[in-house]
């Protein structure tokens, strides 16, 4: 009984880390999904990469695209979003398992306008994140 108990035991310590360790995601579509590991704040689009970097505030997609609106984090910081800042990228989706077509961006607004022009696209953010409790 020992035995059995110090087993069940050795279990959970290994591979729990006894809750220390949590994360969420969200799936956009296909493989792709927003991640964040520990911090909210380490929200990052990807596809068993990072494509978009921490934090993502808002993303969509279409048939063709994937669209990310990103705030990214100050300067030597895990958890202060600079919100005096955003950006915008615009992934060309693939059914490969990695991904193997274009991530355009970072662009601000007005380049990230410009290339839904050049693409054609119209894009709209589906799923938004919190930003409101956040200082940069």
């Amino acid at each position: 009984m020992k035995k059995f108990i110090f087993i069940v035991l050795a279990s959970i310590l290994f591979t729990s880390c006894f809750g220390l360790y949590d994360y969420g995601s969200d799936i956009i579509v296909d493989d792709y999904e927003a991640l964040w590991i520990d911090l909210y704040e380490s929200r990052s689009l990807n596809k068993g990469e990072t494509l978009v970097p921490a934090y993502v505030a808002a993303v969509g997609y279409d048939s063709k695209y994937i669209y990310s609106k990103q705030h990214p984090l100050l300067e030597n910081s895990k958890e202060k979003i600079n919100l005096k800042v955003t950006n915008y990228y615009i992934i060309e989706r693939t059914k490969s398992g990695f991904q193997d077509k274009p991530v355009f961006g970072p662009f601000n607004k007005l380049g990230f306008e410009k290339k839904c022009q050049e693409l054609s696209i119209q894009p709209k953010f589906h799923l938004t994140f919190p930003t409101e409790w956040y200082f940069e």
